[in-house]
Order: structure tokens, then sequence, then C-alpha cells
């Protein structure tokens, strides 16, 4: 049976400033780039994504204008298994790329109901990351 993943490829304004807050702040790995286009493939814990700078030599499959924010009416969900210190990680050393602060919450989930920790962060190019823990 084949797996099936799914690996997003964010374009950036700047893949610099891009990648350093992938790596900095939320504590992403690059597993290899390609400077002459700009491109970045960053992994953690089985998460991977690709950045690829606008400017960058390389083909574009583009919808529309590129304009701040990109990323519009999509967010991310990221579920992890300790949230704390990444979320005082995020404060201590970007607190102004949390888009909203920790808080707790309860959903509906078919039958039953479903409480999870939750913030989310906005990456310098505007994209947001929902980072989720359930709540048993």
């Amino acid at each position: 049976m084949m797996t099936l993943r799914v690996v997003p490829e964010l374009y950036c304004f700047n893949i610099n400033v891009s990648t350093s807050f992938f790596v900095d702040v939320l504590g992403f790995e690059v597993k290899y780039e390609r400077p002459d286009e700009e491109f970045a493939y960053l992994t953690l814990d089985g998460v991977d994504l690709m950045l690829e700078g606008i400017a960058g030599k390389s083909r574009k499959w583009l919808s529309g204008d590129l304009e701040f924010p990109l990323g519009r009416g999509v967010n991310f969900q990221w579920d992890v298994i300790d949230i704390e210190p990444l979320y005082q990680r995020v404060n201590e050393s970007a607190a102004d790329s949390i888009y909203l602060a920790l808080e707790s919450k309860s959903y509906q989930c078919g039958d039953s109901i479903a409480t999870q920790k939750q913030f989310i962060v906005q990456t310098p190019d505007g994209y947001l990351f929902r980072f989720c823990q359930d709540i048993h």
C-alpha cells in the first residue's frame, strides 16, 4: 500500500529570513538547499516543508499575485506532543510572530468533544501555522 504525504512548498519574499525563522525559532533542520534557486528543504520530527524564494531561478506555479500576507485562506495545523516549551521558545525569540496566544479550546468531533491547547504563529511571509496538543 502506498503512503501519501503532503509536503507544502511555500514561496517567500526573502529565503534567508524565512529559513532563519523556521530553523532558529521553530527548530527545523535544513535537509538540503539549492542556493542558486533560492530553495530550501526543511524537516522536523517527520514534518517536511519546502521554501522557495520568489526571485529564485526556478519554475513557479502561481495562481495569482504574490503580496503580503502569503497563504491567505489557509493555516497549517501541526500536532505536537509538548506545546509549552515550543510556545515559550517562540515567545522568547519571536514574540511578534504570535498570531494567537496559547489557549485551551474545545471542538465538537462527532459525538464527542476534543480539547486541545493551541497557538498560531505567522511566518515572516504571512503563512499561519497552528500548533496543537490534545488534552486528555
